[in-house]
């Protein structure tokens, strides 16, 4: 389907009038002298002034879900979609908003909706229930501030973009590269709209600061559980791994934490570097996506050729990682995946691949994830193999010191090895839902995060901008 590469259609479904035109007023501002302009801002929205760059929306109206409906799918039909819809909550006597929502959505795959709301007819756990997952359906409580209202539109429209450029590729690209550039394209449309964020909220009066610091929290929050998807994305293609990524991620975060109180990379490990290796390490198996899957799932032992394309995971997840990074200077935690990404397979001895580097020419990060990924790979069954007893991979992982694994690394496992154990029975034994992603930031992390991911009666009392469902 045609459409402009900047698409800034937005509907708005609302029964009050009287709504419509706030909304115009804020996205679709009439038409001013440049002399007169920065008095127009001031006399619209008082203290909190537009964005410099801001640009007006094409606003479309509907007073009934039905209606808005119809305009969505004529839309469609004619090439002209809307990038985003803003949906009241109540509209009697039609559809409620999450009826309109669910319609809408069903209409159009690649529509964004923000759900409008000042009542408690439904609760932020029956949204929650109705939309996770879909990552196209955000919350706006009422009343509206301008501002929000203005960066919420801005971004979600660019989202649109991003998603509407990346389908368009996917149409032109081999199932193996498809699968890479959708993770890529994710990946670009959260660090857009973490950039755009942070230069916007930065320059807010001192009455926004707590609001500040709540919003850049929901946005590290969003960023790492993209993160984590991303990670189950790739590993969602080997049915056999299942939990591999909760253990391991445990595993090498024992390690690295005990590496930066005990021995000689006490100086290479702060606070900063544990937060960054905790969300990169789920990412280290990424390039998997772009292997075929006769090659991934084969159950018995590679061939030599098949085993050389193998190998390329490492490049094709590090090379994209690396891409992703290039495009907002907010992707500098994404160096650390694929660092990680790229060198996990190398070896103390220099027999790794992809590059043969040898003793501390691997990056401390990758020396770390290999001896967490290989001990959960040993002790963990296969389609072609069964689990070794923690035991025997425990002497086997001694023995290949100075080998494959780095000596430092090495003590370090000894030393956490019953806490090794004490994680994979915790995992094993159902007492951590794998499918539970960990928000990480700067703080102390959690190995094992296992209370509800939001905590939606707090977050409902503290802002009015949920983050994407």
């Amino acid at each position: 389907m045609a459409a402009p590469d900047i698409n800034r259609r937005v509907l708005i479904i609302d029964d009050k009038e009287s709504i419509h035109d706030d909304f115009r007023m804020v996205l679709a501002p009439p038409r001013v002298s440049r002399d007169s302009l920065d008095a127009f801002k001031q006399l619209l929205i008082g203290k909190a002034p537009l964005p410099a760059t801001f640009e007006p929306f094409e606003v479309d109206d509907a007073f009934q879900g039905e209606q808005g409906l119809e305009l969505v799918k004529l839309a469609r039909e004619s090439e002209r979609p809307y990038s985003l819809a803003f949906v009241d909550v109540r509209m009697p006597p039609g559809w409620d908003g999450i009826e309109t929502t669910r319609a809408l959505l069903a209409a159009d795959d690649e529509l964004q909706v923000v759900i409008c709301t000042a009542h408690s007819d439904y609760s932020l756990e029956d949204i929650l229930r109705e939309f996770a997952g879909t990552g196209r359906v955000m919350l706006l409580k009422k009343p509206f501030d301008i501002t929000e209202t203005c960066l919420l539109a801005t971004s979600l429209t660019d989202k649109w973009r991003l998603t509407h450029e990346t389908n368009q590729r996917l149409q032109r690209q081999c199932d193996q590269i498809s699968d890479t550039r959708r993770v890529m394209s994710i990946i670009e449309g959260c660090l857009d709209e973490l950039e755009h964020a942070h230069d916007e909220l930065r320059g807010h009066a001192s009455l926004l600061t707590q609001r500040l610091e709540q919003r850049q929290m929901e946005i590290a929050g969003t960023r790492d559980l993209t993160m984590f998807a991303l990670a189950q994305l790739a590993d969602s293609r080997d049915p056999e791994t299942g939990e591999h990524l909760l253990r391991m991620r445990a595993y090498a975060q024992l390690l690295a934490e005990h590496l930066s109180k005990h021995g000689p990379y006490v100086g290479e490990i702060s606070r900063q570097f544990l937060a960054e290796f905790y969300r990169s390490t789920p990412l280290h198996d990424i390039g998997k996506v772009g292997v075929p899957d006769q090659i991934l799932l084969k159950p018995g032992k590679l061939t030599y050729d098949e085993f050389e394309i193998m190998k390329q995971h490492t490049i094709i997840g590090a090379e994209a990682l690396e891409n992703a990074a290039k495009q907002s200077s907010f992707g500098d935690f994404l160096k650390m995946a694929s660092v990680i990404a790229r060198s996990h397979h190398e070896k103390f001895n220099g027999s790794g691949y992809p590059d043969g580097l040898t003793g501390k020419q691997i990056p401390l990060s990758a020396r770390i994830t290999a001896v967490a990924d290989v001990f959960d790979a040993l002790t963990s069954a296969r389609v072609y193999k069964d689990a070794m007893p923690c035991d025997e991979a425990h002497a086997f992982i001694v023995a290949q010191s100075g080998q494959h694994f780095d000596p430092v690394v090495i003590d370090a496992f000894v030393a956490c090895f019953d806490e090794f154990l004490k994680v994979k029975a915790a995992v094993d034994e159902g007492q951590v839902d794998p499918s539970t992603p960990v928000v990480c930031s700067d703080q102390p992390l959690p190995l094992i995060e296992s209370e509800p991911l939001l905590d939606t009666d707090a977050l409902s009392s503290s802002t009015s901008l949920m983050p994407t469902l």
